[in-house]
């Protein structure tokens, strides 16, 4: 009878150790690749193929309600990522974005669950080659002004009206000694 309990109690410990190995290793994975901190940010952008084997700086994360957009480098050219909050509380990505250009504009919907909060951001990311020092924004009859340092990276917000369901979009931009820099069109 004590053989047999020993090996019971044998059986019931390896089982123990086994759930334990096994809830360690899925909850170190599923904070692993995310949006929870800026490591794992990190992680994630890398892992997504754009961004694999680039160089990574993270400019300015924003949460807005159950979403975090974060606003970063990849070999010095403009990006974004999308994240949403899973139900375990955890940021899971939705999309990503990159452009080339040294004053690059993104639009971001955020998901309709969103209730205090327009459903849409602007954002513009301006790079250490940014040579625009102001930037005027007409989204229908709203005008926002937005000026830029030069020779920093920087990323500024812009949130959209509630009341907007369509835009239209106009841009002015200005050099260092404010004057206006015509479109070459």
């Amino acid at each position: 009878m004590q053989i047999k309990n020993r090996k019971l109690s044998l059986w019931f410990l390896a089982l123990v150790i086994g759930v334990i190995f096994l809830a360690f290793s899925y909850l170190n994975s599923s904070f692993y690749i995310n949006g929870n901190d800026e490591e794992s940010i990190v992680q994630t952008i890398q892992s997504i193929d754009m961004f694999k084997k680039t160089s990574i700086e993270i400019i300015d994360i924003e949460d807005v309600g159950d979403e975090r957009l974060v606003a970063f480098l990849s070999n010095n050219l403009s990006a974004y990522i999308h994240f949403i909050k899973d139900k375990y509380g955890n940021y899971k990505w939705s999309s990503a974005e990159k452009r080339e250009e040294p004053l690059s504009h993104f639009l971001i919907p955020l998901s309709i669950r969103m209730d205090n909060h327009t459903n849409l951001f602007i954002l513009t990311i301006a790079t250490y080659d940014n040579e625009i020092s102001k930037m005027e924004l007409l989204a229908n009859q709203h005008l926002f002004v937005e000026e830029f340092a030069l020779y920093k990276n920087s990323a500024t917000w812009t949130e959209m009206p509630n009341e907007e369901k369509n835009f239209s979009f106009d841009y002015k931009y200005y050099d260092k000694n404010g004057k206006l820099i015509e479109n070459e069109d």
